[in-house]
């Protein structure tokens, strides 16, 4: 791992990035830690080589810019979506030619996908997660967090490498070029949202006047949030609010009937708890909020119903009573297709990894190849240009019984830091 926070050792550094086709990349940033969030790591990986650079030491990134809009060079990511988004909003970049491992294990039907279970899966590396929801902008960065955020992008190439052998044997590797090409389309917007309150999970369910209730308390939290530079969430939370909504507090001794306010929260924000339940209990009904569907985390509706056939698809692979009767199904449709191409030793529950695909490199396209290559003659790691074709088959060309059915929207997630973390 090297650290980098000086201009001609990025210089140097990005030279050497440059002369790869495959370029791993990751960020960290502080949206657990304060408000108005910021990029506080960039993490770039390379065979022999991981980089951590600062961009908190205003170096000259545009280099790195350059990187990630050249389409001669793939770049892998894991969970996409947020970093394209900050790295859009904090340098302007655009990147282009992009591969989701991520979206990859979806279309796979994985019940896990986050990053430390697919490396475990696929190449029994456990990974510490003792830092996820660390402050990446406390400086300086102890060593065990910057070999932390180097492990993110240590093994993507190797991941995706695998990864697609699996997509191509089941027939949906263009599923997933066309989910890349939609990626190059991220770009950050300020969400102009006139009741953010409806972003709480769980007000479905609450009359007008309770609902005025949940939007002045969340709107004075955001305030405090704003002024402070802290997530909201660590102002009070949004348990608090909703169980607001349900007491009604309007006297100082109506508090304790709240479960959800601590005592310190009580002492501190009391007051201000009643005042404003107050306030919304005598609003005249022409300015009480309509009742409406609530916008937990702002999901995309088109995206809900992908993963929704997602977790169809894993139902139909396993669990219930007819568990191994799917096992066996499982193993005679994807796990026998996948054994066929040369791929591991299978991909559902039940069926034991033995062997993981090793690093390979060659002439060997992970976007235009039409099979796995052959491991045991694979050199050490492999080269994918752009995944830029379009689909040219339906989802008929998988095997069948097989799901889920190529995803076609567009994700627009919240802010981590109206959460407790980022998965």
């Amino acid at each position: 791992m090297i650290w980098i926070d000086q201009q001609p050792q990025l210089d140097r550094a990005l030279e050497r990035v440059a002369e790869n086709r495959v370029v791993a990349v990751d960020t960290e940033a502080d949206s657990l830690h304060s408000y108005f969030d910021k990029v506080c790591l960039i993490q770039i990986s390379v065979p022999g080589e991981d980089l951590v650079v600062d961009p908190l030491r205003k170096l000259d990134l545009g280099r790195f810019g350059d990187l990630l809009g050249n389409r001669d060079i793939t770049k892998v990511l894991h969970g996409a979506d947020y970093d394209l988004r900050i790295l859009n909003r904090d340098f302007g970049f655009t990147p282009v030619n992009l591969i989701d491992t991520m979206i990859c294990s979806q279309l796979l039907g994985y019940e896990a996908i986050g990053l430390a279970a697919l490396l475990e899966r696929h190449f029994a590396l456990k990974l510490d997660k003792s830092h996820q929801r660390a402050d990446w902008a406390q400086r300086p960065l102890p060593r065990e967090m910057l070999e932390y955020a180097a492990t993110d992008t240590r093994h993507l190439a190797d991941l995706a490498d695998t990864l697609r052998a699996e997509l191509e044997a089941l027939g949906r590797w263009e599923w997933a070029v066309e989910e890349f090409a939609r990626l190059e389309t991220i770009r950050w917007s300020e969400r102009d949202d006139d009741e953010p309150f409806r972003r709480l999970k769980g007000i479905g369910g609450f009359d007008r006047r309770s609902l005025a209730i949940i939007r002045a308390l969340y709107d004075f939290r955001d305030r405090l949030a704003r002024a402070a530079d802290r997530p909201p969430f660590k102002i009070f939370s949004n348990d608090t609010i909703i169980d607001a909504a349900k007491t009604k507090p309007q006297m100082d001794e109506d508090l304790a009937k709240m479960k959800a306010l601590s005592p310190g929260h009580r002492q501190r924000f009391g007051r201000e708890i009643v005042r404003l339940v107050r306030e919304a209990m005598a609003l005249p009904e022409e300015r009480l909020p309509e009742r409406g569907e609530s916008k937990p985390w702002l999901r995309d509706r088109e995206q809900d119903r992908f993963v929704d056939r997602g977790a169809a698809a894993r139902a139909r692979r396993g669990g219930g009573a007819a568990a191994e009767e799917r096992r066996g199904a499982r193993r005679d449709s994807g796990d026998a297709q996948l054994a066929e191409a040369g791929v591991g030793g299978g991909v559902g529950r039940g069926v034991e990894v033995i062997q993981c695909a090793p690093p390979w490199t060659g002439s060997q396209s992970i976007a235009s190849s039409s099979s796995a290559p052959d491991r045991p003659d694979a050199p050490p790691r492999s080269t994918f240009p752009a995944p830029t074709s379009p689909r040219s088959s339906s989802k008929d060309s998988s095997p069948a019984g097989s799901s889920p059915s190529p995803p076609t929207s567009k994700t627009t997630p919240a802010s981590p830091r109206e959460s407790s973390g980022r998965s």
